[in-house]
């Protein structure tokens, strides 16, 4: 009886023991796994920077347009695109025929008008010698002959009246002789006209006529010449000129080909402050990019990447279809290289934090 009691006890404490042990092993187990899993629950994923993009081209810190006065072909062209340029330098010529015809023919006229201005200053010399037109020279000589006339056929006529009555001469010998004396009447009556007009100032009006008539042929060969000048002058719009150094872009550079008046030959690019990008963002984006933001641009033409930095962000809105854009400007902050060309294309990229 005895050993049963102390046989049951013993198993008792085995299992007692049995069971603590156990209860143990898998408190440290459970401990151990929420010491492991505790860190993991602390650990925050990085964010994503977010990148903003924009499609962009490069230019000069200026340009200017430079267009044809008149439509034309292109005669020749004598610098071609991303080539530096000197003030006054030619970049394109237009072919003047038309011009040139009007030259010529103002020439032609001029040359006429020269000589008709030369006959007239001769003329006008030959009236101050001799004013008087050939039936108003010896004018009192031709008075003096009519008289003598005038006195002959009246005298005759009064003759052949008396002989008429006494039927010693016919009707028509006195008719005759009366229209003899009427001729004659009239022929001294004009001279004595023309004597008056004489003495009415002929000679100083003769003389007028033939100054006024130089005056008018120099007057008229001074316009001729004011607009033969105004044509030459016209030849400079047929030569495209850059008003100051800088890099060119040539939008008309084949020969022959023909521009309408004002085409757009080329734009120049003044670079001696660096070279800038204008990039278009949707406006939403806009916010991101004040003043003084930082970006970079991927070029096409060489395929490298160039620093940049914003400068001016416009106001000026452009909607492309659902979508409205607004310019942002960059100044290149990293060496440009050669074979990025002016105007050229490429994708800015502009980190927001």
């Amino acid at each position: 009886m005895k050993k049963s009691i102390f046989l049951g006890f013993a198993c008792f404490l085995i299992g007692a023991l049995t069971v603590g042990v156990c209860l143990t092993m898998n408190f440290k187990q459970v401990e151990t796994k929420v010491v492991s899993v505790a860190p993991q629950k602390k650990e925050c994923p990085e964010k994503k920077k977010k990148i903003i993009t924009g499609y962009g081209y490069i230019r000069g810190c200026s340009t200017y347009t430079l267009k044809n006065k008149y439509g034309a072909y292109v005669k020749k062209v004598y610098f071609y695109s991303d080539r530096p340029v000197k003030k006054g330098d030619c970049i394109l010529e237009y072919d003047d025929f038309d011009l040139r015809k009007k030259i010529v023919s103002q020439q032609s006229s001029i040359a006429n008008t020269e000589k008709e201005l030369t006959e007239a200053k001769v003329q006008l010399e030959l009236t101050k010698l001799d004013p008087l037109p050939s039936e108003y020279r010896n004018i009192s000589w031709k008075i003096k002959r009519a008289k003598e006339l005038l006195d002959k056929t009246e005298n005759e006529w009064r003759t052949y009246n008396r002989l008429f009555k006494s039927k010693s001469v016919s009707e028509l010998d006195l008719r005759s002789k009366k229209q003899a004396y009427l001729d004659a009447l009239a022929a001294y009556e004009i001279t004595i006209h023309d004597q008056e007009t004489v003495n009415r100032g002929m000679r100083k009006l003769k003389i007028k006529a033939a100054e006024q008539k130089v005056s008018t042929l120099e007057t008229k060969l001074a316009g001729l010449e004011k607009d033969l000048a105004i044509l030459e002058e016209e030849r400079k719009f047929y030569k495209i000129t850059v008003p100051y150094d800088g890099f060119i872009v040539t939008n008309s550079d084949t020969p022959y080909l023909w521009d309408n008046a004002g085409t757009s030959a080329a734009v120049l690019h003044r670079t001696h402050r660096g070279y800038y990008i204008y990039s278009y963002f949707e406006e939403k984006d806009v916010i991101h990019i004040p003043n003084g933001t930082q970006g970079r641009f991927f070029s096409n033409d060489s395929g490298k990447w160039y620093d940049l930095i914003s400068f001016d962000v416009t106001r000026s809105r452009t909607a492309t279809g659902e979508k409205v854009y607004h310019l942002v400007k960059f100044k290149v902050l990293s060496p440009v290289d050669k074979k990025v060309t002016l105007e050229g294309n490429g994708v800015v990229e502009v980190e927001v934090k």
